[in-house]
């Protein structure tokens, strides 16, 4: 069985190369077993967090990916509202 994340389809322009793509960003927030085969869009109802509101700021939380063009790593939070993940962003201090 997978591991306890899920996934977030968005389409988000490289902070490092500057190229756009869908990227696949995971998180373990609110993930339980079998959460990895669940795949969403950025808009989209999340099953795993039902109707729950909180920012991911990566003190309580984050998404995490590289970039598929260049490779570089990211962190990123989150802005969820009532189960629907309504924006992402490059949290501070990425190298």
């Amino acid at each position: 069985m997978c591991t306890k994340y899920w996934n977030l389809n968005t389409k988000m322009k490289c902070p490092n190369c500057g190229k756009a793509s869908i990227w696949n960003l995971q998180t373990h927030f609110m993930g339980d077993y079998g959460s990895c085969l669940n795949e969403y869009k950025l808009g989209e109802k999340i099953k795993e967090l039902d109707n729950l509101s909180v920012v991911l700021n990566g003190k309580n939380n984050d998404f995490i990916r590289d970039c598929p063009s260049c490779g570089k790593f990211f962190d990123l939070g989150a802005k969820i509202r009532e189960g629907i993940v309504e924006k992402v962003y490059l949290l501070k201090n990425q190298n």
